[in-house]
């Protein structure tokens, strides 16, 4: 609803507590979950705002955002933000960062096993670092030859265009050891095509955990999931487990956001352009005051 202030991933100092408010002080670097629990459940009591059957809403999305020099939490979405982190990668923590550990826990993945990222943009990018670093050997699959180039980077053992008629042959012999796919495929696009992709990139009883979300039925037959014994499991942000976890992964170096640009508040027209545009390969930041 309009008027309305987006922000999405903010970071910052406490300016002010509420009077009831114990374990935080003002001037405390922190970083909010983006969930907002409106009520109690079974979801919010084991820390999975996200998941939550009384959903006040997200900030940035529905609730007042980052884009301006004060925003709102409740006491209990903040979490401390390590010194070490500074806040435009610290802020990835609230949505991108926690995504990719969420999915990760989520995908049961094992030393030695084999990943597809399917949509190596920033989370898909995160993703393959965390694989990387727990031995899962890992595949990325783009449309864009920037993103593959950065996949690589990241530590991806192969890149692969979405586009090139081989790509399922070419997981297929990557997996090996008489695998007709890979262990786990990461849907990062929720495209209709990307689904039956993901399909076709997976083994036997593999798992495609689905992160990407577009409003399009997914071209993928039951007759390939019944037969084949695939898992589709859904996958969206994370819990606070996720969030302390993703924290530790940027203070110790595990991942290393990819940011593309950064701009002041005034300039956010031109940050915003670069996103709607496709244009950005990693995440663009807003600074609304220097740190």
């Amino acid at each position: 609803n309009l008027p309305h202030i987006p922000g999405h991933e903010p970071a910052g100092v406490i300016a002010d507590v509420g009077r009831d408010v114990t374990g935080y002080t003002i001037g405390q670097r922190v970083v909010p979950h983006l969930f907002i629990s409106g009520g109690d459940c079974r979801f919010t009591r084991a820390g999975q705002h996200a998941q939550a059957t009384h959903l006040q809403g997200i900030i940035g999305v529905t609730l007042p955002g980052g884009f301006a020099e004060y925003f709102k939490a409740p006491a209990e979405n903040l979490l401390p933000l390590p010194e070490n982190v500074p806040f435009d990668v610290g802020g990835l923590t609230s949505c991108a960062v926690i995504t990719a550990v969420h999915a990760y826990r989520k995908s049961g993945l094992q030393l030695g096993q084999s990943a597809v990222v399917l949509g190596a943009g920033g989370i898909g990018l995160m993703l393959v670092q965390l694989l990387r670093q727990a031995g899962v050997r890992t595949v990325a699959v783009s449309r864009s030859p920037d993103s593959l180039r950065l996949a690589e980077q990241a530590g991806a053992e192969l890149a692969l265009s979405v586009e090139d008629a081989n790509t399922a042959g070419c997981i297929r012999e990557f997996a090996g050891a008489g695998k007709d796919g890979a262990d786990c495929i990461f849907e990062m696009v929720g495209r209709a095509g990307t689904m039956r992709a993901a399909a076709d990139y997976a083994c036997r009883g593999g798992r495609i955990i689905v992160i990407g979300e577009e409003d399009e039925y997914p071209e993928i037959d039951t007759i390939q999931i019944a037969q084949r014994e695939l898992e589709i499991i859904g996958s969206r942000n994370g819990g606070r487990q996720d969030a302390i976890d993703a924290l530790e992964m940027l203070a110790v170096g595990i991942i290393k956001p990819h940011i593309a640009a950064s701009f002041a508040l005034d300039e956010i027209n031109e940050a915003m352009s670069l996103v709607r545009n496709g244009e950005a390969r990693g995440r663009v930041i807003v600074n609304v005051t220097s740190e």
